[in-house]
């Protein structure tokens, strides 16, 4: 049996797609390094772990846990980070143009990110991510990637990317006020704790793909009889994964912006009215 560090694998499609996502950075910030790029490349970096590495593959073949990390990792972490990275230019009129939607109508990436979210998880949706998987990596001991795989990967992306804009992006006139970001923030964690909490408490292999695993790499018993971890802690782990970590990581960016929001008003000078009376 091989080490597990040894599953890293990419696929085409999602390689292509990080190429674009490489691209689109370069053209943005006019193919020169400046003091955000380090966000940008954490972020790249993350999301490489979260499609290609490891982790990535526990998840499509062993843990309910792994896939459940690499969704929060995606939306919560390398998504903020790309937008982060996104040198500010308000010159570049995409830019400003999208800003300025997206905090004139924040309720519709807040929408997209929080229902993308819940959509994947989707007991019948979730299941037909691992339906009918690529025959050629399987004999190559790749494992199996179906198509809707490279589309949920994409739009988790992607629906990262619109979520946190209105909150970190890259031009901060056109980011929503700290205030109205602590709401938009509270309420994805409020939504993210209910769909944790469901699937920790959902019965018992509703997801059916864990139930029925096929073990073509030789883990399956060190995973179930070596470390412990049934089908039922494992979902359980999921489900908590999904509330804790990823409400923690909303109620800190809450907390900073709240802070930030408490710091410029105490730094903002006083206005006082000359008294004109004898």
């Amino acid at each position: 049996m091989k080490s597990l560090f040894k599953y890293w694998h990419l696929d085409g499609v999602m390689a292509i797609f990080l190429l674009c996502i490489c691209i689109v950075y370069f053209l943005l910030n006019g193919f020169r390094n400046n003091k955000r790029s380090a966000y940008f490349f954490m972020g790249y970096g993350l999301l490489i772990i979260s499609v290609a590495s490891p982790l990535y593959f526990l998840g499509e073949n062993y843990l309910m846990s792994a896939h459940m990390a690499s969704h929060i990792n995606i939306l919560l972490i390398a998504a903020p980070l790309l937008v982060l990275g996104i040198p500010e230019n308000t010159d570049n009129k995409l830019l400003f143009w999208l800003s300025d939607k997206l905090i004139r109508f924040p309720w519709l990436p807040w929408m997209i990110g929080v229902c993308i979210m819940w959509f994947w998880h989707i007991p019948v949706i979730f299941n037909q991510l691992f339906d009918a998987p690529d025959e050629t990596l399987l004999r190559n001991g790749l494992g199996g990637t179906h198509i809707l795989q490279n589309v949920h990967l994409m739009s988790l992306v992607l629906a990262g990317i619109l979520f946190s804009w209105p909150v970190v992006g890259p031009i901060p006139s056109r980011r929503i006020a700290p205030l109205n970001a602590v709401l938009y923030l509270s309420a994805a964690c409020i939504f993210c704790s209910i769909l944790g909490l469901l699937i920790t408490f959902a019965p018992v292999g509703i997801y059916t793909h864990y139930i029925h695993i096929v073990d073509r790499f030789g883990f399956l018993n060190r995973i179930r009889n070596e470390s412990g971890i049934s089908i039922l802690v494992d979902q359980q782990m999921a489900g908590l994964i999904m509330w804790v970590p990823g409400c923690l990581i909303y109620l800190s960016g809450s907390m900073y912006l709240l802070m930030k929001w408490f710091r410029e008003k105490k730094e903002k000078p006083a206005l006082f009215i000359k008294n004109t009376s004898p």
